[in-house]
């Protein structure tokens, strides 16, 4: 198996464990193809990829999806909603990170950078994060946001995450009960 192919497992096994957890029926059929990743080709493993992110694109998907690869976590791929929300292509996205100051939360980058290396360190997903985020607007918008460890072998490269633009409403209430403010006694 090539490192290529490890990394792209470890994207798909990243991309599996966010979803499920949190938006379990965007890819259904997922759980069932996993079993077939330990020995697919780099070519099957990126095409698997590239089919569920297209699908994440669907004007009708709610979800955002990116990875960030390597000890900058850089950005690697994302799909077509992430890179709106970053304001910028695809293209021009994938090698930058978040301290890119053409995106529109560069002043939260300092925080998602802390949030990105405490997923790498503990090699654990962190899921269901309830967090503002700037957009290219310069509108605050809250977000439910999940992240896990990219894996190549036993090493974490990376991280993958994955959010939702909530509703204002919808967004404080949960932020009130995940901080418990929200919890009565």
């Amino acid at each position: 198996m090539s490192a290529n192919a490890d990394q792209a497992r470890g994207v798909l096994l990243a991309y599996q464990q966010v979803m499920a957890a949190s938006w379990p029926a965007l890819h259904p059929e997922m759980t069932d193809r996993s079993q077939a990743w330990a020995t697919a080709s780099e070519a099957t493993l990126n095409a698997e990829l590239e089919g569920y992110v297209r699908q994440a694109s669907d004007p009708k998907c709610p979800v955002r999806v990116f990875w960030k690869i390597g000890p900058g976590l850089q950005f690697a791929g994302c799909n077509a909603h992430f890179a709106h929300d970053a304001g910028m292509p695809k293209a021009q996205l994938i090698g930058t990170d978040d301290f890119n100051p053409k995106l529109p939360w560069k002043h939260q980058a300092a925080k998602y950078r802390i949030d990105d290396e405490a997923v790498v360190k503990a090699g654990e997903a962190k899921l269901d994060i309830i967090e503002r985020q700037r957009g290219t607007t310069g509108t605050i918008t809250w977000v439910r946001a999940g992240k896990a460890p990219i894996r190549a072998g036993n090493a974490v490269i990376g991280i993958l995450g994955m959010y939702e633009v909530l509703d204002d409403a919808t967004g404080r209430r949960l932020f009130a009960e995940q901080s418990g403010r929200g919890k009565r006694t």
